[in-house]
């Protein structure tokens, strides 16, 4: 991983970070912790002047910190086990003594019980990391409950922010929003080649004069393959037979993918259509489509992969579900002038065959207007750079209190 964002407080006496001791526990990606957000981080906290612990068990990290001036502490951060979780809390209050740590981040639901009652013992700020969601449903437990109860509570989204307010008590004030950090550097379509371009056109089986609609996500029921199927009858219908629909991502259940294929036979467009596995190279996938959609059910199909389409100017179109606006810019939630792409509602393929349609029928000046708003919306919210600012800046104003 580059770690390319530079830190957005300077070091000295007087900055608000140096000589501080922050600790972030952070499970395994396998368990669902954000590795490249913490290294970023960790990364920015070293050149503000602070001490940067990490405590994980993926021992993968350990010498990525070393090399960016942080520290790993082992600590099995990924377990859901009551007994252990109730063993890491001792744990924490010993690494909290014993490093004279000012400030645990816990960056999971999972940890954030431990770090609670640690933090708690000893008078220690905590913030804690939302799931990307926000939580779906109110908690039931001291562990569910546990998530939002950090003096400060980060959500990913406004979205996520909402949905948190209203399924845990006590946490508006509480609440800071930090978006996920990309790093923008390999998202930068001057720097793909046309090499690259046509290698990816090339594994899709597609002509040079056929238009790409790219929909890059796991075969899964709430991501919406069936609804761009059934819109690709209706863009058939509309005459536009230079159209291709590719469908890359990996089936969660093979026989998902079968009824994918059925579907496409009995609403005649299995010629229009490609399945292929997960892009290998999405930047040059996105430059090789003509318009990239993500037609999802529910808020978990707006994935971190709408976030790099629109980051290099891709025509997307997303549903209006989730964290979708704050992606992307579209009426009526928008000006038509300030359009980065189209949002639809989920599940009505007429909305998303008319939204493909607008998308192929734009002149190149508009096409590329959109394109650069959306790289410019994208680069303001979601740069690294962003994302390490509003973290230190949570910190900053934890310790503050």
């Amino acid at each position: 991983m580059s770690i390319g964002a530079p830190s957005p407080f300077g070091r000295g006496a007087n900055a608000p970070l140096a000589g501080r001791t922050i600790l972030q526990i952070v499970p395994p990606v396998a368990a669902g912790g954000d590795e490249r957000a913490t290294l970023a981080v960790t990364a920015a906290l070293a050149e503000t002047g602070a001490r940067a612990l990490v405590a994980t068990d993926s021992g993968e990290l350990a010498g990525e910190l070393q090399a960016i001036g942080g520290l790993f502490v082992h600590f099995p951060a990924a377990t859901k086990n009551p007994l252990a979780m109730a063993l890491n809390m001792r744990r924490l209050q010993r690494i909290i003594a014993s490093e004279r740590v000012d400030l645990v981040h816990a960056r999971s639901r999972w940890v954030a019980w431990a770090a609670v009652k640690a933090c708690r013992h000893a008078k220690r700020p905590l913030v804690t990391s939302l799931p990307g969601d926000g939580g779906r449903t109110r908690p039931r437990t001291s562990f569910e409950t546990a998530v939002a109860e950090g003096d400060y509570v980060i959500a990913s989204s406004e979205f996520a922010a909402g949905r948190a307010e209203s399924v845990f008590p006590t946490t508006p004030k509480r609440l800071r929003i930090v978006r996920p950090g990309m790093d923008l550097s390999k998202l930068q379509p001057e720097r793909v080649s046309g090499r690259r371009v046509s290698d990816v056109r090339a594994s899709w089986g597609v002509a040079a004069h056929e238009r790409v609609v790219l929909m890059p996500a796991r075969l899964a029921p709430g991501r919406g393959q069936q609804t761009l199927i059934e819109a690709a009858t209706l863009i058939k219908d509309q005459g536009l037979d230079d159209v291709r629909f590719v469908l890359a991502g990996e089936a969660a259940k093979p026989v998902f993918a079968r009824e994918l294929d059925a579907l496409a036979i009995k609403c005649g467009v299995q010629s229009m259509l490609v399945r292929v596995g997960a892009a290998t190279d999405p930047p040059a996938a996105f430059i090789g489509a003509a318009v990239v959609v993500f037609p999802a059910m529910d808020a978990d199909g707006v994935t971190r992969t709408s976030i790099e389409a629109a980051a290099m100017g891709a025509l997307t179109i997303i549903s209006d579900v989730g964290s979708a606006r704050e992606i992307v810019a579209a009426p009526p939630h928008a000006e038509a002038e300030a359009r980065t792409g189209w949002l639809v509602p989920p599940g009505e393929p007429a909305a998303l065959a008319e939204a493909i349609h607008a998308a192929l029928s734009l002149g190149a000046s508009a096409r590329e207007a959109v394109r650069r708003r959306s790289r410019a919306k994208i680069a303001e919210a979601y740069s690294l750079e962003r994302m390490t600012r509003d973290t230190l800046g949570v910190y900053a104003e934890a310790l503050a209190r």
